[in-house]
């Protein structure tokens, strides 16, 4: 169930211990002001992200992280049999599932890249425990994706199965403005590099996570699959294990 949307921003008073109204009647003059609910969690303001200098006094700074990759198996061939409607269709879902269940565990889906997602946990929001709620995050997404069998019709009225791999890491990141003439929020680093290639090697129905988030939820999961990755671009094999519903 979708926790109930908050009244005022949950990055604001986790970052500075500010009150700051996003929602009911004393929001209004913020409003006003450009200030409203973020596209990357409804429950953080626009200011988290638009203002990040400002608020923060650093372009960028060093936090720990967990990020969480995930991406549509399939989509290729999807692509290449079903018409343009079809997979508008199919990707509106998918983000719809993503951004449900990453917002329920105060993630921020940082990136949409094209049948991909990027979310961040423990920034703005921060989260003592931000490896389990990225993995808990990942396994509810396949969850939703199994329960609503992500799936298109293609050619010849045949069904074309869609699966979802996901990928974790967690560690320290740099996190904040990239570029000058077009800036960009986002989190730059070996995490996320790391996240991204181990997103490439799940197989679908899948949640990968490196050796770091295992052992934070491996009371868990005592019986997961382990495996040595060998990741592209990643000169030594990755140790992880496979998670799954």
């Amino acid at each position: 169930m979708q926790k109930s949307r908050s009244i005022t921003c949950k990055g604001c008073w986790c970052q500075m211990h500010v009150l700051m109204p996003i929602r009911g009647p004393l929001s209004i003059p913020f409003r006003l002001a450009g200030i409203r609910p973020s596209r990357m969690n409804p429950n953080i303001c626009n200011m988290c992200e638009s203002k990040f200098s400002r608020v923060r006094g650093a372009k960028q700074i060093v936090v720990p992280v967990s990020i969480l990759f995930a991406d549509i198996r399939g989509y290729t061939t999807a692509s290449e049999l079903s018409d343009f409607p079809q997979i508008a269709h199919l990707l509106s879902g998918f983000y719809e599932n993503c951004a449900s269940v990453i917002w329920d565990r105060d993630g921020i889906i940082n990136k949409l890249i094209g049948d991909a997602i990027l979310a961040i946990f423990n920034f703005p929001i921060t989260l003592s425990d931000h490896a389990k709620q990225a993995v808990l995050a990942g396994l509810d997404l396949q969850q939703r994706c199994l329960e609503r069998r992500l799936s298109i019709e293609g050619a010849e009225q045949q069904q074309i199965s869609i699966g979802v791999g996901v990928g974790i890491h967690t560690g320290n990141v740099s996190i904040g403005e990239i570029g000058e003439f077009c800036k960009d929020f986002t989190a730059i680093g070996e995490v996320v590099n790391v996240a991204s290639r181990l997103q490439g090697a799940a197989k679908p129905e899948e949640v990968l996570v490196t050796e770091d988030v295992y052992r934070q939820v491996e009371d868990l999961f005592p019986r997961a699959e382990f495996r040595a990755c060998q990741l592209k671009g990643i000169q030594k094999p990755v140790n992880a294990y496979a998670l799954h519903v």
